[in-house]
């Protein structure tokens, strides 16, 4: 424990950028300290971005690891300092003013019930986390009403005692767009999906022509879906202009319509993601200022081959899902396509390209992600460091 107390108090002196590991599960937060409080750290927190996400409040035994060295913590910084470069943007955020003389989750507890702003907690003993607000605020004890955006109708309150919190996350910009989204008049919708080959084209071509905003999940068990507006369309292929978990453009993703279990038109999380995109547009921030969301697409070619063919021309980064249970999916560079093959030359999870690449058939390609934010990144990166 000590170690860890010693490693916040360097961190927090020296301002540097850490990352938090926790014992008990994968989620990592990557900031700068704000504050060491005697109940716990507050840090302000970054997304994988480098854009400034709200700030967490972990109490010092959820700790199990204070980084300050490491490729993922350097990858970060430049990432960080790529975002103010490029003036990416978030939705504004106040100051912290927290005193760390006293204990600071009372005093989160109580500003979150004055501004009535969604935050999430982490519970002692619960594997899940809650969205919501908290209604009334004492120095112990607390009222949670729960926001659900995949289920509105899990709206129910509860008293919970502040020694069972462990882990507040508050102001990111989710949160941020939540808060907005809860004083909106929504309510709960029944889940509308679409299954079988002929409803579903039906269903995809409605979606394109009404520019509908649908969720369509994968029929390969990964319960991977894709939230987004159709962009082009054929008999074998769709492609999506997706939409992020704050409702921004996150990139685009070619799918083979053998790929496609369900479509689903209408349900609790779409209605989520409609508000959070028209509040984006609101606040000016549907795309971010290096992506490009105004590509149009043939979809009177073979799609697949077409979007191979510019990233290869381009050196543009694509994320590939073949239907070979041998390859994994992978991140990398398409070399030319001749006679319905390609030679894929992947990176790695040290940021390496292998050289050497994979020969992979055009049609055993299902799935192709590319224009999103982290493909933008990446290639920033490998570039900057001189692997590209």
């Amino acid at each position: 424990m000590s170690t860890i107390m010693e490693d916040l108090q360097v961190a927090a002196k020296q301002a540097h950028l850490i990352n938090l590991y926790q014992a008990n599960s994968e989620v990592v937060y990557t900031g700068y300290i704000d504050s060491l409080a005697p109940d716990g750290v507050v840090m302000d927190t970054y997304d994988d971005a480098g854009v400034q996400d709200g700030a967490v409040f972990m109490r010092y035994d959820v700790i199990d690891e204070v980084e300050m060295m490491s490729e993922d913590l350097d990858n970060m910084a430049f990432r960080l300092e790529n975002a103010t470069t490029e003036r990416l943007n978030a939705v504004p955020q106040e100051p912290l003013h927290l005193d760390d003389r006293h204990n600071v989750l009372p005093q989160i507890m109580a500003q979150s019930a004055t501004s009535q702003q969604v935050i999430l907690l982490v519970l002692a003993n619960n594997d899940k986390y809650l969205e919501g607000q908290v209604t009334n605020a004492t120095a112990q004890d607390f009222s949670f009403k729960t926001f659900d955006k995949f289920n509105f109708r899990h709206n129910g309150t509860q008293d919970l005692d502040l020694s069972a919190v462990q882990i507040v996350e508050f102001r990111g910009n989710e949160l941020l767009l939540e808060s907005a989204f809860v004083k909106t008049d929504y309510h709960h919708e029944d889940t509308v999906k679409v299954s079988g080959q002929l409803a579903t084209a039906a269903t995809l071509r409605r979606a394109q022509q009404e520019h509908q905003l649908i969720a369509i999940r994968s029929a390969d068990g990964t319960d991977m879906f894709f939230v987004g507006f159709i962009n082009a369309l054929n008999d074998d292929s769709v492609l999506l202009n997706l939409v992020d978990m704050t409702g921004q453009f996150g990139g685009y993703t070619l799918c083979r319509r053998s790929l496609i279990e369900s479509v689903t038109i209408q349900s609790d999380y779409l209605q989520t993601m409609r508000g959070f995109i028209e509040l984006n547009r609101q606040y000016e921030l549907n795309v971010q200022p290096v992506l490009n969301n105004e590509r149009l697409f043939d979809a009177t070619t073979d799609l697949f081959d077409a979007v191979l063919r510019q990233a290869g021309t381009f050196n543009n980064l694509v994320h590939l899902t073949s239907e070979n249970p041998m390859l994994p999916a992978m991140t990398g560079y398409p070399g030319t396509v001749t006679n319905g093959h390609f030679i894929f030359y992947n990176i790695d999870d040290d940021n390496q390209i292998n050289h050497v690449g994979t020969m992979i058939e055009l049609d055993q390609v299902v799935e192709l992600s590319f224009g999103y934010m982290d493909a933008y990144l990446l290639e920033k990166r490998l570039k900057s460091t001189g692997n590209l």
